[in-house]
């Protein structure tokens, strides 16, 4: 039987598991699917859908009111909130075109305002407090302006002093932090956590928790994703003071050291890291952007007991990872030198990763410097012209493998940055005024017939 033989009912069903961009495929090439994929009640699901809200920031949905509207209009909402407000240094910029709803959160038991950070989504927020010690952190409900968690850290880097894992539409967060105890006469002893967090109903427990002795001088969280922890340590012994990138399996208690040599802007997503890399033998300055599975290579992975025994080996030694998919970074044929990299999940493709690269254009390219002091004198005049190198922003769009297919890595768009100021586009907005925090949502004002939502 073919697949459009199918009953309505059933078919309908499918196409409910499925992503935006499958629907409009299917709509598009497919004449027996048409009348099922263009259906109400398939559309108001996709635009309820809390993976593609939080994938695009978007504050609550009125329900009632989005079923008021008809398809047409409920594919119009779609595209309206995938293309999202302009910049506001944008001189096009105009507040009559754009939404804003507000929520405020009272803060009135904190003596001092603390740091912010939007969570994944912006439906949450997490507070960070280092006017006391222990320090605190706080997560809050933006949309019910309520606390649902808190926790003391005794931290020694005051700077972001957690990294936290929220998958889209999902409500269980992964707090990884890190505790440290100073001792007068050695280094300080650190303590690795993950403590997992049910957002709807605050309850929480811890799922690791890893000591280090003074044989690290320093440990700092890099990053989150799924059982994978990012951390960077260093060893108070070695005598050149380097920090090692470490990959920890927390639920295997296994880790791997990785190579720093050419190395930056290391970030997890589910099953993979992305970096960029500087190439040896090609001319100065190329880097590549490289997407690597975490499990490509399991022969290297070692008992996390054996860490500390093993860490001064480790940091000379280092291990550079079988790289999945890789892309050279250019613009208009120039090397282009990053400088943010950043991975965000896809709206309309589920379980793919929108990857933006932002970086220098270079317009020479020099001989490499045979001596070091060539090499440093080389670096601080790139520094100084940074600001007055033209700016362009690589997209990539990243699939994992699925089944049968295999992962893929392309790109999508590259441009010229006139106003680096102007590709700055949050949706989400963090103000703090008095003591108290709104969260202001930014969404572009829906045209006649969908202005009802």
């Amino acid at each position: 039987m073919p697949f459009e033989g199918l009953g309505e009912d059933v078919l309908l069903e499918v196409l409910l598991f499925c992503d935006i961009s499958t629907v409009l495929g299917v709509s598009a090439i497919n004449k027996g699917l048409r009348c099922i994929a263009l259906s109400k009640e398939l559309w108001l699901s996709l635009v309820l859908d809390t993976r593609f809200r939080d994938a695009l920031e978007l504050p609550p949905r009125n329900r009632e009111r989005l079923e008021c509207l008809s398809t047409e209009e409920l594919i119009a909402v779609v595209k309206n909130d995938v293309a999202g407000p302009c910049s506001i240094w944008d001189p096009k910029h105009d507040e009559s075109s754009v939404t804003m709803t507000r929520f405020q959160i009272s803060l009135d038991d904190m003596e001092y305002i603390p740091e912010e950070y939007l969570l994944p989504g912006a439906r949450y927020i997490l507070l960070q407090s280092t006017s006391t010690t222990p320090q605190r952190l706080y997560i809050y409900d933006v949309w019910s302006a309520q606390r649902v968690w808190q926790r003391s850290v005794q931290s020694a880097h005051n700077r972001k002093m957690c990294r936290v894992d929220l998958a889209p539409g999902s409500a269980i967060a992964r707090v990884f932090f890190v505790q440290t105890v100073d001792h007068p006469s050695t280094a300080c002893d650190s303590t690795l956590h993950v403590e997992e967090v049910d957002l709807t109903t605050g309850v929480s427990h811890e799922l690791f928790n890893f000591s280090l002795d003074g044989m690290v001088s320093g440990v700092k969280q890099f990053d989150i994703a799924g059982d994978f922890l990012l951390a960077s340590m260093e060893h108070s012994r070695s005598i050149n003071t380097m920090a090692m990138l470490v990959l920890i399996n927390w639920r295997a208690s296994t880790f791997v050291s990785l190579d720093r040599n050419d190395r930056s802007f290391e970030q997890l997503i589910p099953g993979y890291i992305v970096s960029t890399y500087w190439e040896e033998n090609v001319p100065p300055y190329a880097c590549t952007l490289t997407v690597t599975a975490l499990e490509a290579d399991s022969d290297h992975w070692q008992p996390l007991a054996e860490l500390e025994s093993n860490l001064a080996v480790q940091l000379e030694a280092g291990y550079v990872p079988p790289i999945t998919m890789q892309e050279r970074l250019e613009y208009n044929h120039r090397p282009l030198t990053p400088i943010s990299v950043i991975s965000t999940p896809d709206a309309l493709h589920a379980g793919a990763y929108n990857i933006s690269v932002r970086g220098f254009q270079i317009c020479e390219r020099p001989l490499r410097p045979r001596t070091l002091i060539e090499r440093i004198g080389n670096l601080i005049t790139r520094r100084r012209k940074a600001s007055l190198e033209p700016q362009a922003i690589l997209s990539y769009r990243f699939t994992p493998k699925q089944g049968q297919a295999s992962s893929k890595l392309r790109m999508v768009s590259a441009r010229r940055v006139s106003n680096p100021q102007q590709e700055h586009c949050p949706r989400a907005i963090t103000t703090s005024s008095g003591n108290s925090i709104s969260v202001v949502y930014r969404q572009r004002r829906r045209q006649t017939g969908s202005d009802a939502v």
